[in-house]
């Protein structure tokens, strides 16, 4: 399955509005199964981004999201404004939601300087 940074956009901002850290989120978007979206949580688990839990069966692949780590927190301030996002996916090149997510935590933090008027001058 192919990583989808729209989707993990989605599933971090959905994490965050979890009010009790102890709580997991089962999210749900429109065009994404529950595989597809188990599968990101995983992979956001991994990344150490929030801490899913595994609550697959046989035959079941199933994640649930937790809280967010710090860098998770950090994530998600940085994408939480439509514009800056969509500007940072175009500096990273993407194309197809597979941006790399080093390159795109790179764009984020360009936009965002040059947002706050940080902007290094060359």
């Amino acid at each position: 399955m192919k990583r989808n940074m729209q989707l993990i956009r989605m599933v971090m901002l959905a994490a965050e509005k979890n009010k009790d850290p102890y709580e997991l989120v089962d999210p749900k978007f429109e065009g994404h199964n529950e595989t597809e979206i188990s599968y990101h949580i995983a992979l956001l688990d991994d990344a150490g981004l929030l801490h899913g839990q595994d609550r697959s069966a046989i035959g079941v692949f199933r994640w649930s999201a937790g809280a967010l780590s710090w860098t998770g927190h950090e994530f998600v301030e940085a994408v939480r404004d439509e514009a800056v996002w969509k500007e940072a996916l175009d500096i990273a090149g993407n194309s197809d939601n597979g941006a790399v997510f080093e390159v795109l935590q790179k764009a984020l933090i360009q936009v965002l300087e040059k947002r706050a008027g940080l902007e290094k001058s060359a």
